[in-house]
């Protein structure tokens, strides 16, 4: 077989970009009923669709829910990629298959949570 010799030079003007970023594959645990679902996510996509992909699955509220990911609470507005996660996302990087705990998020809900344990609401503004 005779030998590969570089690829042909792209025409003028064409750019190939790299493919986008692997979605990421995320368990999400209920802390009380030990129910975990799956969901795969963008790293670029926020923790609020995240939270609307759980409550498709888990039939729980966005606002009823808190999700924790080693110990922080994943803010609504925070990128998936701005989170703790970017460990999980450094091993999919690496071509790394991360371990199912690197890639468990635990979910509490709200409506579990007694009201004297719970923080206030925000007042309203003025």
């Amino acid at each position: 077989m005779a030998g590969r010799g570089a690829p042909p030079a792209l025409p003028p003007g064409v750019v190939i970009y790299p493919s986008p970023p692997k979605p990421l594959l995320l368990f999400i645990t209920n802390v009380k009923s030990a129910r975990t679902i799956w969901v795969e996510i963008s790293i670029n996509d926020n923790v609020l669709m995240l939270k609307k992909y759980v409550e498709r699955k888990m039939n729980i509220p966005v606002g009823d829910m808190i999700l924790i990911y080693m110990g922080e609470e994943l803010k609504n507005e925070y990128r998936i990629k701005d989170c703790k996660l970017d460990r999980v996302i450094q091993k999919i990087a690496a071509r790394e298959d991360p371990h199912s705990d690197d890639c468990t998020i635990h979910l509490i809900d709200l409506k579990d949570t007694p009201t004297e344990l719970r923080e206030p609401a925000p007042a309203p503004p003025a």
